[in-house]
């Protein structure tokens, strides 16, 4: 009886059938029948028990969830031929990384497979409409008091700034380390959207919400490994250029140890913010859970 909102469905619908029936034989139960149905339609929908909110669930998932998917990600990385799927994921999220950054500094771009093909000029007609969606974004966050998203978006404004007042060589060093970089910061991100409000799409699909979190962790540890193993892939990609690696050392002159410890850097950042919202989200759900029980 737990499940009463279920009872309560099926009693008044039973009851505007019978009040139905009632009206065709007397043809005085019109009334009651109305009632039933203004009843019935007054009930909150029924939540599949999924789509229901559970502090004490949803402890354990955000307790184990995040950790086992960066040890499982970082598994797959080197494991042969497992490998390769990490790797087609994380070809996703690095020509993305290329594309987001070439955005940035006013070039276009279009992300493809092994390639993002980018113009090298800036032009207006890439920075304004950006810029006011990016503005627009913090905007609409701002009156729906998403503050986190306002914080987002402020911090992607201040970046576009940023990259914009570059030269033109660092900027196209910037779209080079935005491969792999933007790989990084991408997975992350995409581990993040498993800490979304329970009120958010992100949380009632839980398809997506899981996927999205094996997605990022598969991509963010097949990068790291690469950086954090000195795996780096020097040479020229065949019918495509040279590869990142040798494009930022031999064309824009950066060393080997400068270009691995910014990679390292940045994948410490994300570490960083990953480990900071674990623990804000423990602490949050821990919360709600302790809360409900003091109710009771």
């Amino acid at each position: 009886m737990k499940c009463g909102i279920v009872f309560a469905r099926y009693e008044a619908a039973m009851a505007a059938k019978q009040a139905a029936v009632g009206t065709r034989k007397v043809g005085a139960a019109a009334p009651a029948a109305s009632v039933a149905l203004a009843q019935l339609a007054a009930l909150p929908p029924v939540e599949a028990p999924w789509e229901r909110y559970n502090p004490r669930s949803e402890l354990k998932f955000r307790a184990l969830a995040l950790p086992l998917a960066l040890i499982v990600g970082r598994w797959v990385a080197g494991a042969g031929m497992l490998s390769l799927l990490g790797g087609e994921l994380a070809m996703v999220v690095h020509e993305s990384g290329h594309a987001i950054t070439s955005w940035l500094t006013g070039r276009w771009a279009i992300p493809s497979f092994w390639v993002t093909y980018h113009g090298q000029d800036r032009h207006w007609w890439i920075v304004l409409p950006l810029t006011c969606a990016i503005a627009f974004g913090g905007y609409t966050a701002w009156k729906a008091q998403r503050w986190g998203w306002v914080c987002a978006a402020a911090a992607v404004l201040l970046l576009e700034i940023i990259i914009q007042g570059q030269t033109s060589l660092a900027q196209g060093a910037l779209i080079v380390f935005g491969g792999d970089g933007g790989a990084l910061v991408l997975g992350t991100i995409l581990m993040a959207t498993f800490y979304a409000p329970h009120q958010s799409a992100f949380y009632k699909n839980w398809g997506m919400r899981w996927a999205l979190l094996v997605f990022g962790a598969l991509a963010f540890m097949h990068v790291y490994r690469e950086w954090s193993t000195n795996n780096m892939p020097f040479g020229e990609i065949e019918g495509v250029n040279l590869s990142d690696p040798t494009l930022l050392t031999e064309h824009y002159g950066w060393t080997i140890q400068e270009m691995v410890g910014r990679y390292l850097l940045l994948a410490r950042v994300c570490f960083v913010a990953l480990f900071t919202l674990y623990v804000g989200g423990l602490v949050h759900t821990y919360r709600e859970t302790f809360s409900r029980t003091l109710q009771r």
